[in-house]
């Protein structure tokens, strides 16, 4: 855990000018000259100066910033809340953050009066996937001649997930979530859905087929009931696995693809209002039932999180609820193919990465 400090620090043209005071008080202590005495004295008032104009405790600065969610490489806008807990106005700070902006340049903030709070909009992304709960702010002001400079370090508690960047899925995998559509139920000539009723709306549900006029006038969330061409439940197995004998540190590039296109597939199947079993193969099998947007998010918090573990041989018994599909996407992130275990599984399973290496 960062900890908050303040480290004061010579500038470029501070060094320089330190360096030429340091000349001259030499000069006026060996040679004993009152010129060379005036000389240094002139070239340690700006410093002096300068030292006292700087604040001494900038990292109580007070910063406040709420939850996080991006992908990995995506641009955002951070918006956040500072306030100078100081007696005096901090003028010309830059503001940064180093994990979400190595990319971006720092936020200039013109004056922070003490005890307003100020809005600051900064751009930033998160390159690396991730779930932290702290986060570290850098505030560096070199005001009023820029001799010194003052870096403030500011650690604050706060939720960042970086879930995985999403990819490009082939033609094939496209296909094959294009056909998860069932033969209608109704006898009906529409291709699509057909609006049967209307019901109120449960927590956990998908918030696309709210009915927003009726919902409106009622004053409350009222859902749309359809009949027609109704989704399956499709089944996804996520193995963390490393091959027998590999080392955990090897086939990142790997590892991070896969989580992406795990991202990325549990996207286009709930766009197709489809119910995804998911059976993450960890150190202990873990299942999720991606019914609703709270389940979807959860998985994403999943995969922020996930690492490759080792081999460990897993009970058939563990396929179980994944025999009853017709369907099953298998992504091998650890680089371990279990072809055997594929056996388990009755329907269709679909290889996404199997060749990546």
């Amino acid at each position: 855990m960062a900890t908050s400090s303040t480290i004061l620090e010579l500038t470029l043209r501070g060094r320089v000018l330190a360096g030429l005071c340091a000349v001259a008080a030499g000069a006026a202590w060996l040679g004993e000259d009152p010129n060379a005495r005036i000389a240094a004295a002139m070239l340690a008032a700006p410093l002096l100066i300068d030292l006292l104009a700087k604040p001494r405790r900038l990292h109580e600065t007070e910063v406040r910033v709420g939850p996080r969610r991006t992908a990995a490489g995506a641009p955002f806008t951070e918006h956040l809340t500072i306030v100078n807990t100081g007696r005096s106005p901090v003028r010309e700070c830059l503001l940064l953050e180093p994990r979400t902006m190595r990319l971006d340049p720092p936020t200039l903030i013109a004056t922070l009066p003490p005890g307003v709070p100020q809005r600051v909009s900064a751009r930033g992304r998160s390159l690396q996937r991730s779930h932290v709960l702290e986060r570290v702010f850098v505030l560096v002001t070199a005001w009023p001649l820029g001799l010194f400079r003052v870096r403030a370090v500011i650690a604050i508690t706060a939720d960042l997930v970086t879930e995985p960047a999403r990819v490009q899925l082939t033609a094939n995998v496209e296909n094959a979530i294009a056909e998860q559509q069932a033969a209608p139920r109704d006898r009906t000539r529409l291709p699509g859905p057909e609006f049967h009723s209307l019901r109120e709306h449960q927590p956990g549900e998908d918030a696309r087929a709210v009915h927003a006029l009726r919902s409106a006038s009622l004053g409350t969330l009222v859902q749309r009931v359809t009949r027609g061409r109704t989704p399956r439940t499709v089944g996804m197995v996520l193995d963390l696995r490393r091959p027998p004998g590999r080392q955990l540190g090897l086939g990142t590039r790997r590892f991070e693809w896969s989580l992406g296109a795990a991202a990325t597939l549990i996207h286009l199947l709930r766009s197709r209002a489809a119910e995804v079993d998911v059976l993450v193969l960890d150190s202990e099998p873990s299942r999720i039932l991606v019914r609703g947007p709270g389940q979807e998010s959860d998985f994403l918090m999943l995969l922020a999180e996930a690492s490759p573990t080792p081999h460990l041989p897993v009970d058939p018994a563990t396929f179980e609820h994944l025999r009853r599909l017709e369907h099953c996407y298998w992504i091998p992130a650890g680089a371990f193919l279990a072809t055997r275990e594929h056996e388990a599984i009755a329907g269709t399973v679909h290889i996404i990465g199997g060749d990546f290496e």
